[in-house]
């Protein structure tokens, strides 16, 4: 009976220790999930649907309140206030306009496929056309556009809104326009689909995508707008997952985001790798900081738009 007595305390002894050693590695577990999460730039479980029902959704913008979207073969430009029930049209025609921004004065600054022009649109003015030409040579469609904090617009010229049209440029350009003295800088014309572009935090960096190539370029952006020290970021070909690299945006971090194959990514440009992804339902086409923080992500998606929640804060001129 003794040594019966002994093993049964032997065994309850052994229960016990297991049970704190079980307790022990589930909170040791707990505390890495919770570092995880903290430590997760986007947040996946947050990914929703804000908006459906569109042809080809693009060039997300930010006003400080409402999310401003192009629907380009819809020739549309829209509105949303977030917890509202559907979009409304800002407005139309928009001359396929593909990419917004704002400048100095929050008025929006838009890139049109149709027209082949950067223009200017209020709703007491209607639009206006900033730009349409290079060297007296017709642009062919920008892209994408964003403005530096001293006024200056920086914009890519791919030729996927050509349509019938020739090139008269003869080639995809990145510019920088100064729109107080109409001087233009042809920053590239080597990248094949210039694309979706942002400014560093700092405003010392710019980073262009190059749909064609699935590659992501950093240049040193000099104050009237030459820029030097053109390289190579990224490259994320993935031919096996739908989606280009296309809109590009980046936080107060520097991290950069962009469309990229099966979602968004995220981009370390000190290690020149992605660090982080988020899978999207549909190919997201652009996106853009949005909420009263700047920390959501709004995304163009072909017929939709996403929102996504975040661990970061927006930079750029396509939020307010």
């Amino acid at each position: 009976m003794m040594g019966s007595s002994k093993g049964r305390v032997v065994q309850v002894a052994l229960i016990a220790a297991v049970a704190v050693a079980c307790a022990m590695i589930g909170a040791s577990l707990m505390a890495q999930d919770e570092t995880a999460a903290a430590d997760t730039i986007l947040i996946p479980d947050s990914l929703e649907l804000a908006a459906t029902g569109y042809t080809f959704t693009e060039g997300p913008a930010w006003d400080g309140a409402r999310i401003i979207f192009s629907d380009i073969p819809g020739d549309t430009v829209y509105v949303m206030t977030p917890g509202d029930a559907a979009p409304q049209v800002l407005y139309t025609p928009s001359a396929n306009a593909n990419g917004h921004t704002f400048d100095l004065q929050g008025r929006l600054i838009n890139a049109e496929h149709g027209s082949g022009a950067i223009t200017r649109w209020t709703p007491e003015g209607g639009r206006q056309v900033i730009v349409d030409t290079y060297r007296g040579k017709r642009l062919n469609s920008p892209n994408d556009v964003v403005v530096r904090s001293d006024g200056l617009i920086l914009f890519t010229d791919p030729p996927y809104g050509l349509g019938e049209r020739t090139s008269e440029v003869g080639f995809s350009g990145v510019f920088a326009l100064d729109e107080a003295t109409g001087k233009m800088v042809l920053i590239d014309d080597a990248l094949s689909r210039p694309n979706g572009l942002a400014l560093s935090p700092d405003e010392t960096v710019l980073y262009v995508g190059d749909t064609a190539t699935q590659t992501l370029w950093a240049y040193d952006l000099a104050a009237d707008g030459t820029a030097s020290g053109k390289r190579l970021v990224v490259d994320v070909t993935d031919d096996s997952t739908p989606g280009r690299v296309d809109g590009v945006r980046v936080d107060t971090e520097g991290r950069v985001y962009t469309t990229c194959p099966g979602g968004i990514c995220v981009i370390d440009p000190a290690k020149g790798a992605v660090i982080e992804r988020l899978a999207t339902p549909k190919r997201a086409t652009n996106l853009a900081w949005g909420g009263a923080d700047l920390s959501e992500l709004y995304i163009s998606a072909l017929t939709d738009v996403y929102h996504v929640k975040t661990n970061a804060r927006g930079s750029g001129s396509s939020s307010r």
